[in-house]
């Protein structure tokens, strides 16, 4: 994990959302893409986000299916795909990333795969595969659903980032429950795993 570049003082660079289901994504049309990503990119300007990634919830979809989320999304911001991510370069500079993939060990295995068999595979270099083109782990990791049970998108990303549950769905998310985690995340005293001494 890159926990050495962070600020212990609570630097927010970069935020993800884990929302929704595979299905509802598939439903989800390109104008409501525009709407619920532009609600996400206000709610986080002015705090210093360079990332905001968006990871469905659960579900199961295959290549096709990926396919059309992503070129729902492109139909409406543009942007690059790679793989099953949409990266759009947002206002201000905001780099938003959004991952079809809603299964974290799939995720993992992808990014290993992805590693040259020929090189060493360490933390820092896992974790810029796994994240790309994020720099870094998220700081804060919202969750719209249930705080009882953790999202399967969800693995890698959970080692240092501070988690904030909001039962809200994902069509439902707008400016003020952002604002409401981020407020939550800015009250927070981080430890990046470690505990009072």
């Amino acid at each position: 994990m890159v926990k050495a570049s962070r600020d212990l003082h609570g630097d927010l660079a970069h935020i993800l959302v884990c929302a929704g289901t595979v299905v509802e994504w598939l439903k989800t049309t390109s104008d409501q893409w525009k709407v619920q990503i532009d609600a996400l990119v206000r709610s986080v300007s002015g705090v210093g986000v360079r990332w905001l990634s968006i990871y469905p919830y659960s579900g199961q979809a295959s290549a096709i299916e990926r396919t059309e989320i992503c070129n729902a999304i492109i139909s409406v911001f543009g942007g690059q795909r790679s793989g099953d991510r949409v990266s759009v370069i947002a206002d201000h500079g905001l780099v938003v990333v959004v991952d079809t993939c809603a299964n974290g060990q799939e995720r993992f295995v992808n990014a290993v795969a992805q590693l040259s068999s020929s090189q060493e595979i360490d933390e820092d270099k896992l974790a810029a595969t796994l994240l790309s083109p994020a720099s870094g782990e998220p700081d804060l990791v919202l969750v719209l659903g249930s705080p009882t049970q953790v999202p399967e998108s969800l693995m890698w990303e959970l080692a240092y980032s501070e988690l904030v549950f909001l039962n809200v769905p994902w069509l439902q998310c707008d400016v003020e429950h952002i604002q409401m985690a981020i407020g939550d995340f800015q009250r927070r005293d981080r430890r990046f795993g470690g505990v009072d001494s």
